[in-house]
C-alpha cells in the first residue's frame, strides 16, 4: 500500500509539472489534508454516535428481542450451531447492526462471533459455520442505511427514498447469492 500512495504523489507531482501547476500543489496537499482530517473527525463522530445507540439498545434489551426474531430464520442457515450458544445471540447482533447499517457497531460483535465459533475447529481449519457467517455478513444485508445516510447529510447531499430502496434491494440480492452460493459449495465439499 506504501508503495501505491508513493507512485500516486510521484505521478501528481509530475503531473503539475508537466501542466506548469507546480505552485498550486502546496496549496492543494494542504487543502486535501485538511479536508481529509474533516472527513474523518465527522465520520468518527458519527461511528461514536450511532455505535452509542447501539449499544443503549443492547443494553435495554431490544437488540436481543430482535434477534430472538432472527433465531429462527438462522437456524436454517447455521445448523450445526447449539440454538442457545453465545455465538448464535453474537451472529445475530451482528445481522441487526448490518440491518440498521451500522458496520462500525457490527464489527466487534462479528469478531467475538467468529472467535466463538473458531472453538469448534480442528487444526485452525474453519467449520462451515465460520465460512456461511463470512459470506453473509461480507454481503452485508442493510434496511436502513443509516451510516450512508448520516455521511451524505454532512457533506451537503440528500439522500431521497429511491437510493435507499435501491441500497435494500442491492444487499437483499447480495446475502441471497451469499447464502445460495454457501450452500451450493458445501453441497459440493460434501461429494
Amino acid at each position: 500500500m506504501n508503495k501505491i500512495w508513493c507512485w500516486l504523489l510521484i505521478i501528481g507531482i509530475f503531473i503539475s509539472l508537466i501542466t506548469g501547476k507546480i505552485n498550486n500543489l502546496g496549496n492543494i496537499m494542504i487543502d486535501s489534508s485538511t479536508k481529509a482530517f474533516e472527513i474523518f473527525f465527522q465520520t468518527g463522530i458519527l461511528i461514536l454516535f450511532w455505535g452509542g445507540l447501539f449499544q443503549i439498545a443492547i443494553d435495554s434489551g431490544m437488540v436481543k428481542r430482535f434477534s430472538n426474531f432472527l433465531k429462527k430464520p438462522l437456524r436454517k442457515i447455521y445448523p450445526e450451531l447449539d440454538f442457545e450458544s453465545k455465538a448464535y445471540e453474537l451472529i445475530c447482533s451482528n445481522m441487526v447492526a448490518n440491518m440498521l447499517g451500522l458496520g462500525a457497531a457490527a464489527t466487534p460483535m462479528g469478531i467475538a462471533a467468529f472467535k466463538e465459533m473458531a472453538k469448534d475447529t480442528k487444526n485452525g481449519i474453519p467449520n462451515r459455520s465460520m465460512l456461511t457467517f463470512i459470506a453473509i455478513n461480507c454481503s452485508s444485508l442493510t434496511l436502513i442505511p443509516t451510516t450512508i445516510i448520516s455521511l451524505r447529510k454532512l457533506n451537503g447531499g440528500s439522500t431521497n427514498m429511491n437510493v435507499i430502496l435501491m441500497m435494500i434491494i442491492a444487499t437483499s440480492i447480495s446475502t441471497f447469492l451469499a447464502i445460495a452460493l454457501d450452500r451450493i459449495f458445501y453441497r459440493r465439499s460434501k461429494v
